[in-house]
């Protein structure tokens, strides 16, 4: 009678917030406030000011075309491909790996993969170029792209197990039934199948390769700086609104493949469940 009561004076009743709703609340604009800072001084005319006094997009029209954030994009966007592209090869046969061991072994080896991802960023930056330093005696672009398919590789491969864990057998056996190889089978059957997760891990990786500052600063050549770095340098001696301009354009970047990810395979991916 109550609830027919409430419906029929058409009169909508908020929720009441919970605390757990306000601490989600708190954190998501702790989260999301210095993005939207960011944006906003991008919008001024003259200086850094949040929030912005004259409106204008002459910044972000100029970062699009200042020659050195330019060229650093350009860098970094080479080092990214190409480090995501090595670092997903890489991970597919190790995910497919991970598929057939015992769940024991699977979780050790997959933590060990995650390494990159449990050490903080500025010690395992400091030891890889340490370790480069030792074996190769130089820094390169060689020597960054390295370094990057070694962070990145942990996203691949836990993207691409996560699919994996949804693929039924069966359909392989199949395959193999009536005289399909293995590789014709991976072609054909599996490689179709887990594409989502593949394409997901690519972008995962591309990502963080383009937003990595950490090994960069330390295996960076000096001619060939990517756009995290040149950001950084710009810092040092110019503070004008264009270095908000690149950072939003940065973010958007980041944001629409995210986007992307999250129609392929759901961004729950890292927990082992798909959406």
């Amino acid at each position: 009678m109550t609830a027919t009561t409430a419906v029929s004076s058409g009169k909508a009743r908020w929720p009441v917030p919970t605390g757990l709703g306000i601490a989600a609340s708190c954190a998501f604009a702790f989260v999301v406030a210095p993005l939207i800072v960011v944006a906003g001084a991008a919008l001024n005319a003259e200086a850094m000011f949040f929030p912005p006094r004259q409106l204008t997009l002459r910044w972000m029209m100029a970062a699009l075309t200042e020659g050195s954030f330019v060229n650093g994009a350009l860098i970094s966007f080479v080092v990214a491909v190409v480090a995501a592209a090595f670092s997903t090869l890489f991970a597919l046969p190790v995910a497919l790996q991970l598929r057939k061991a015992p769940p024991a072994v699977a979780r050790i080896l997959t933590l060990s993969f995650m390494g990159p991802l449990l050490v903080p960023s500025i010690i395992f930056a400091l030891a890889l170029y340490s370790v480069m330093i030792y074996a190769f005696g130089v820094t390169n672009l060689s020597i960054l792209m390295i370094g990057h398919v070694i962070i990145t590789m942990p996203y691949p491969v836990r993207t691409i197990t996560a699919v994996t864990e949804h693929l039924d057998p069966a359909l392989e056996d199949a395959a193999g039934s009536v005289g399909a190889s293995p590789w014709r089978t991976f072609v054909s059957v599996t490689l179709p199948l887990i594409k989502p997760g593949v394409i997901a891990g690519f972008l995962f990786a591309f990502i963080t390769s383009w937003n990595d500052f950490s090994i960069s600063v330390f295996l960076t050549p000096r001619e060939l700086q990517p756009l995290p770095i040149k950001i950084y340098e710009y810092l040092l001696y110019q503070y004008r609104p264009i270095i908000a301009a690149v950072s939003t354009w940065s973010v958007i970047g980041s944001a629409i493949i995210v986007l992307i990810i999250d129609r392929l395979v759901g961004l729950n991916v890292f927990t082992g469940r798909r959406s």
